[in-house]
C-alpha cells in the first residue's frame, strides 16, 4: 500500500476531512457545484469535473464509457471523493409517459449504480476514500406528480444503501443526501414544492452530510415534515428514518 502524506492520512482516518483529489459526475449540476464549491478551501486540490463535454465527458447511459472514464480517473493517481450528480426527471412533453420511464431508469438507476460499482471497487483497491450519491426525497413516498422519479431515485437509494454496508472496513465510505424540491434549472417551471430550498443551501446540506457519522441526510425541514407525516411509532417512520441511519441537518 502506497504511503499518503499527512493530510491525506488524516483524511483516511477521518472519514471526511480535506480531500485532495474530487471527481464530480454530473459536472454540469448546479447541486454538485454547490457541494464542490463549499468544500473546506485548499490551494492544492485538483477538482475534476465528469460533465457531457471536456477531458472527461461521458454519456453516462453509455456503458463501455462509463468504464473507460472511471478507469482513466483512478489511473491517473487515487481519488479521494466522488460526488455523484446526475439525474433525470423525466418530464419530457416530446416523449411518452413510458420513454419518459425508461430514460429516467436509464440515467438514475441504471447508469449510476454501475458507477457506483466501478467506483467503489477502485477505492477499495486505493483503500480510501468517499462517495456523495445524490438521491432524492422523491424515493421516500410515492405521489401521483412524481412517483416515476421517484421510483427510479428509490431504485437507487436501497442500492447505495446496501453497498455502504459491505463497505464497513474497506476504508471506503459512502454517504446519501436526499435533498427536497431544489429551485434550480433543472426544475424551472415547475411548481416550487412546500420546504423548497436554494442550490446553495443544498451544497450546505451535502458538506455536512460528508462530514456527519450518519449514512443519510435530510435537510431539518425535510426531517420534520417526515416526523408530521409519519409519527414515531409508525411502520413508515421505522422504515424512512431508522436513528442508526440518518441525521437531520440544520442550516
Amino acid at each position: 500500500m502506497a504511503i499518503r502524506s499527512g493530510q491525506e492520512a488524516e483524511f483516511m482516518l477521518n472519514g471526511f476531512k480535506n480531500p485532495g483529489r474530487v471527481v464530480l459526475i454530473g459536472g454540469e449540476s448546479e447541486i454538485g457545484l454547490s457541494i464542490v464549491t463549499q468544500l473546506p478551501e485548499d490551494n492544492s486540490r485538483e477538482t475534476i469535473l465528469v460533465g457531457r463535454t471536456g477531458e472527461y465527458a461521458l454519456d453516462v447511459t453509455d456503458k463501455p464509457a462509463r468504464e473507460s472514464v472511471v478507469a482513466r480517473l483512478f489511473d491517473a493517481g487515487d481519488v479521494d471523493l466522488v460526488i455523484i450528480a446526475v439525474g433525470l426527471l423525466g418530464n419530457n412533453p416530446a416523449l411518452s409517459v413510458t420513454e419518459n420511464l425508461l430514460g429516467a431508469i436509464d440515467v438514475n438507476f441504471l447508469s449510476t449504480v454501475h458507477l457506483l460499482e466501478l467506483i467503489s471497487q477502485r477505492m477499495k483497491q486505493q483503500a480510501h476514500g468517499t462517495i456523495l450519491v445524490i438521491s432524492s426525497f422523491a424515493q421516500v413516498r410515492p405521489r401521483d406528480d412524481n412517483f416515476r422519479y421517484g421510483s427510479t431515485k428509490a431504485g437507487l437509494d436501497f442500492y447505495a444503501r446496501g453497498l455502504a454496508s459491505t463497505l464497513h472496513g474497506t476504508g471506503v465510505t459512502l454517504k446519501i443526501l436526499r435533498p427536497g424540491f431544489v429551485k434550480s434549472k433543472m426544475t424551472e417551471g415547475m411548481e416550487i414544492a412546500p420546504f423548497a430550498i436554494t442550490v446553495q443551501e443544498c451544497g450546505k446540506y451535502g458538506v455536512a452530510a460528508l462530514k456527519s457519522r450518519k449514512l443519510v441526510a435530510y435537510s431539518f425541514r425535510l426531517h420534520d415534515l417526515i416526523s408530521v407525516i409519519s409519527p414515531p411509532s409508525s411502520p413508515l417512520f421505522c422504515q424512512v428514518t431508522p436513528k442508526s441511519f440518518e441525521t437531520k441537518i440544520p442550516l
